[in-house]
């Protein structure tokens, strides 16, 4: 999600932020055109976030954060091209931040809950270790005074006792006095036994999640589902249009495990989705998947970033020949498949009326034509183009299905069974032209390209009547 947020290094520039993790209520942010060495933390009803479009409309503009990685002048068309498609945080997601106390209350020995400044990922219990006017010191239970430190009475890196608990942050519990302090975490086994412990009870993290707690936390992310776009072969568009339109926000691993068992589970064919799920791993984040009467567990590649996440998703649905829009980071039409809908329409109508007045079947070889017109690359085009000019006739095949292009290929197959459209990805991704179509057979289509019986056999008869043409 993108916001706007008060740049910590230069309180007076407003910059472009990505919320990259969100852990109870606090948010893990980057500055958009920083490197991902100054990433920080804040409360989600702090004061320096804005919704985007706020600083516009308060007459002022935004600006590079401190150690912009591109020449300053390029910023607008870098701020243009970072915004164009984002997904922007709701207004709903921006809290009022509370009033500031009057007075300092605070009195030497008393507990609370505080942020390491070091770790800033990192809630510690803590006890007041003295007072100075509008002042406090924080001193962490169980580690060295080195991380110890002075901050206003009304800072908002402090808490009461029992905060993390009420709002789902995890708690580091105290270290041992003497013990060498690092990253953050105790280094015996019992006290990081019991602090996964604490991250399970807290927020209820999978294992693998509180481990990745526990060494950085990690990046958060949502998945869309576009119900309206091309779901592929493999799965059962019916089932896919039960499922969630979002899937998040939150961990990346954890998005990961609900996305990926989501798709089988709406899978025609479970035992070929769970095969083309390549780069298996070896993490504790696992889904399941039951065929020939068996349930087996598949691990999860250990993802913890979201440009890795993506990556990993792009992949898979170019695997399942599904639209690369079916899941994306913002719920969106996707053009492409809105097109492609419009087009069956057009040959479904066009193929009813070859019906009324004879099957294409009965054709002769010099006969063979298209039913589907041009279209147009737009819509705005396709109606210019109508209202200026007469209707073009059918476009004429070469009469030799050895000629065909891989679209002459994917063009015939519509024409002949619509339903078989479904596999126009796929016949484009194993390059199925005219000479590649005549050697197909249906034990092929179902070993080497992943259809069913069903689909094979249609394929298979198409192509034993289109054999006869070339003698």
């Amino acid at each position: 999600m993108k916001l706007e947020a008060v740049d910590p290094r230069n309180i007076t520039s407003m910059c472009i932020a990505t919320v990259i993790g969100v852990v109870g209520p606090r948010i893990r942010l980057r500055l958009d055109g920083g490197d991902n060495k100054n990433d920080f933390w804040r409360l989600v009803d702090s004061s320096e976030l804005k919704p985007i479009g706020y600083t516009e409309k308060k007459g002022g503009m935004l600006q590079p954060p401190l150690g912009f990685r591109m020449n300053g002048s390029l910023f607008p068309m870098f701020l243009v091209k970072t915004l164009n498609g984002a997904f922007y945080s709701p207004e709903t997601a921006f809290k009022s931040e509370p009033d500031t106390p009057t007075d300092n209350l605070f009195k030497v020995g008393q507990k609370i809950e505080a942020v390491d400044k070091k770790n800033p990922h990192l809630i510690c219990v803590a006890t007041i270790g003295d007072v100075n006017k509008n002042n406090i010191f924080v001193t962490f239970d169980g580690w060295r005074g080195a991380f110890d430190y002075w901050c206003s009475y009304d800072s908002r890196d402090i808490f009461p006792v029992g905060w993390c608990v009420k709002s789902g942050h995890p708690l580091q519990p105290p270290g041992h006095k003497g013990s060498r302090y690092s990253g953050g975490r105790p280094n015996s086994a019992q006290s990081s036994a019991n602090m996964k412990h604490n991250f399970n009870d807290s927020i209820n993290l999978t294992p693998d999640s509180a481990s990745d707690l526990e060494a950085g936390i990690q990046e958060s992310c949502s998945v869309f589902i576009n119900h309206e776009c091309k779901c592929g072969p493999f799965m059962d568009s019916s089932k896919l249009f039960e499922l969630p339109k979002q899937l998040g926000p939150g961990l990346v691993q954890k998005v990961l495990k609900d996305t990926i068992q989501h798709l089988v589970n709406t899978a025609h064919d479970i035992q070929s989705v769970t095969t083309l799920m390549k780069k298996q791993g070896d993490s504790t984040c696992t889904i399941t998947a039951t065929y020939e009467g068996k349930s087996r567990v598949f691990k999860l590649p250990k993802i913890e970033k979201t440009d890795e996440f993506w990556d990993y998703i792009k992949t898979l649905l170019e695997d399942l020949s599904c639209c690369k829009n079916l899941l994306s980071p913002a719920l969106n039409v996707c053009s492409e498949c809105k097109l492609e809908k419009n087009v069956n329409e057009v040959i479904t109508n066009d193929s009813k009326s070859i019906k009324r007045h004879g099957s294409p079947e009965s054709s002769t070889p010099d006969e063979v034509t298209l039913v589907t017109k041009k279209l147009c690359t737009t819509e705005p085009e396709m109606e210019a183009a109508s209202s200026t000019t007469p209707t073009e006739g059918p476009l004429r095949l070469p009469v030799d299905p050895a000629e065909w292009s891989v679209e002459d290929v994917i063009q015939h197959i519509n024409c002949i069974d619509i339903q078989l459209n479904t596999f126009a990805d796929l016949f484009r991704k194993h390059e199925i032209d005219g000479k590649a179509l005549l050697l197909l057979n249906s034990d092929t289509m179902m070993k080497y390209m992943g259809l069913k019986l069903g689909p094979a056999l249609k394929l298979q008869n198409l192509i034993n009547r289109l054999k006869p043409r070339r003698r």
